[in-house]
């Protein structure tokens, strides 16, 4: 995109704010932001956690949100998935226990960064980061087999609310809405 994300408008905000909007109608206990430390994000009641090992992307912003988190499930929602709803969101919460999360499938494919994640996870992805990894495909694979993760098998003909923004061309016009 050429710049952060999070600050592209999207209609009547930014999009950061769609996306709190978005957690927040399902009343979460905590709002953990995972960013760079010299953005103000401006988010009111939330916290913003930062990577312990700059430039490791999603990795890096899932294990930095795993270890601050209080709470034993972490739902991750990421800033450039505008189509997620509150609904779909409430079916990954729905089929998590404790100690096990929901992660998003389609096509043979794990979509990370619309998913609920035990705590319980943070060693695991850890000790991958260890190994030099930073791909999130073979942790989750590795997580479902152990029991960490469920999958939430997603249609091919529903996959639009996965969904990210990774160019300019991915944008909505200004007139219409992803909802």
């Amino acid at each position: 995109m050429g710049r952060d994300k999070a600050f592209l408008p999207f209609p009547p905000r930014r999009l950061i704010d769609h996306q709190v909007a978005t957690l927040r109608a399902l009343g979460p206990a905590e709002l953990l932001i995972s960013g760079r430390p010299e953005t103000d994000y401006a988010v009111a009641e939330a916290r913003v956690v930062f990577d312990d090992v700059p430039d490791e992307g999603p990795l890096g912003g899932l294990i930095a949100v795993l270890a601050a988190a209080t709470t034993p499930l972490v739902l991750v929602l990421a800033v450039d998935m505008p189509a997620m709803t509150p609904a779909f969101l409430g079916r990954l919460l729905g089929g998590a226990s404790p100690g096990v999360g929901v992660v998003p499938r389609c096509q043979g494919r794990w979509e990370p960064l619309a998913a609920v994640y035990p705590r319980g996870l943070l060693p695991r992805a850890r000790c991958y980061r260890q190994e030099g990894s930073r791909a999130l495909q073979p942790l989750l694979q590795a997580a479902a087999e152990a029991g960490a993760i469920l999958p939430l098998e997603v249609p091919a003909a529903d996959a639009g609310i996965l969904a990210n923004l990774n160019s300019p061309t991915d944008l909505p016009p200004a007139s219409t809405s992803w909802r």
